[in-house]
């Protein structure tokens, strides 16, 4: 029976769910895809139960409705993992979240210590069971959700963007582990952008469009390319950022040694696997996380001043960490004066992203795709030398990559980026150097 939407209706500025029927098959893998905005974050919250949200018609999960059901009840029946994975995070570090887990369902000693053995091997997360998740890469606390999703045995896992932060070798390992999964029987369904390494293990490709549920062709799926050629076409770029015997780290533990580096002008891709120290780096650079060394941009050394950031400027990875107002149109405006032109082409984005009519909503309201729409609008509308962008295609839909892809292409001509990504995608064909950490130093790739 799997799940089962009858009659369901839902409204959101309006009837997002009007009617809808539909089900998902049991013991089946089924991706998810739909715009951005699209209501797939909504769809699979109201599925799993746990947050109160209002709505007609019924849901049921293996031929139960579970809408009165306590929530340890609901949790024994429906995993479920956030897009953002800093909301599901209540304890200090892996093993007290997964130990704190497991004791809301009162579970046996003796099936705790199994379960979490179990889950830690399947995620893979040992080597972080103990530190702060608050000191963890994207990627890695990506992978603590869904150990601690494994660890509660749930027969039913809904995954919201699992792996918008997940190194692509990573990824692919974790995809093939919820196939297994599946094939002792779980049902499975992952709403997603990023349609890759998805082939030879869904079961059903099922899109969302204007609130209506279709299935599409499974072959769809073996179109969708999974390697990336980035250009390198150095030709007119030259040193703009330089490290001169930087160290850099987190939690006691070197994560970058850069001797004698120069990032480029241009557009510079930076990858690497899951806490080689990315995000670290970018952070460094912007003067705020310590590191032993010199950093210049052009032959000016870098410290930590206000008038930094009227040079260069980082947009984080995660969107809300990155808001100071409440709503669209406050963010967009925050700072200083902009020019006429500048706000023409806000509000030209805004209504090409279908974001026009939220500008006085809540940005808190918004979906995750749109709040990381919301931080490029205000981020690439600011007048910079050199823009850090750590992970902006996360949540996007592929249309929205495209628009925010050639609006960098456009700024490159004057100015500067450095993209740490695992979506190589939407740079294939644009990104003037590929650059990767790894094992603690920096490195071009094809050079």
């Amino acid at each position: 029976m799997g799940i089962e939407l009858k009659k369901l209706r839902f409204q959101r500025d309006g009837p997002l769910f009007d009617g809808l029927d539909f089900a998902f098959a049991t013991g089946a893998m089924t991706v998810l895809t739909g715009d951005s905005g699209s209501g797939k974050s909504t769809l699979l919250n109201l599925i799993a139960g746990f947050a109160p949200m209002m709505y007609e018609g019924k849901i049921l999960v293996n031929g139960h409705d579970n809408r009165d059901d306590a929530m340890q009840s609901k949790a024994r029946q429906v995993g479920m993992l956030f897009q953002n994975p800093d909301q599901q995070f209540t304890m200090r570090t892996l093993r007290g979240e997964l130990n704190f887990a497991l004791e809301n369902l009162n579970l046996p000693a003796e099936a705790m210590v199994k379960q979490i053995r179990q889950a830690v091997a399947l995620g893979e997360t040992t080597a972080f069971l103990d530190r702060d998740l608050q000191t963890l890469s994207g990627g890695e606390k990506q992978r603590a959700a869904l150990t601690v999703l494994l660890a509660m045995d749930a027969p039913v896992l809904l995954l919201d963007e699992p792996f918008a932060s997940i190194d692509p070798a990573s990824r692919q390992q974790l995809i093939t582990k919820l196939g297994h999964l599946r094939d002792v029987g779980k049902t499975i369904v992952i709403a997603e952008h990023d349609l890759s390494d998805y082939a030879d293990v869904a079961d059903e490709l099922v899109s969302l469009k204007n609130g209506r549920l279709t299935r599409l062709p499974l072959s769809t799926l073996t179109t969708i390319p999974t390697h990336f050629q980035l250009t390198q076409t150095n030709a007119g770029t030259k040193p703009l950022f330089h490290l001169d015997h930087v160290i850099c780290g987190q939690n006691r533990q070197v994560l970058i040694r850069a001797a004698d580096w120069h990032f480029n002008t241009g557009i510079t891709t930076l990858t690497g696997a899951n806490g080689s120290g990315k995000s670290t780096l970018l952070r460094a650079m912007v003067q705020l996380h310590p590191y032993q060394g010199r950093m210049l941009l052009g032959d000016r050394r870098l410290r930590r001043r206000q008038r930094l950031f009227q040079t260069m400027t980082l947009a984080v990875q995660d969107a809300t960490k990155q808001f100071v107002t409440l709503t669209p149109a406050d963010e967009l405006k925050f700072g200083s004066p902009l020019t006429a032109e500048v706000r023409e082409r806000q509000q030209n984005a805004l209504e090409y992203l279908g974001l026009a009519d939220k500008q006085n909503g809540s940005l808190y309201h918004l979906s995750d795709g749109q709040k990381k729409m919301i931080q490029l609008i205000a981020m690439l509308s600011l007048d910079r030398s050199f823009l850090l962008l750590d992970e902006p295609f996360s949540g996007l839909d592929e249309r929205a990559c495209a628009f925010f892809t050639k609006w960098i292409q456009e700024k490159a001509v004057e100015e500067s980026f450095l993209i740490v990504t695992h979506r190589l995608a939407p740079l294939a064909g644009v990104s003037q150097q590929h650059v990767q950490l790894a094992d603690q130093h920096l490195q071009v790739v094809g050079g």
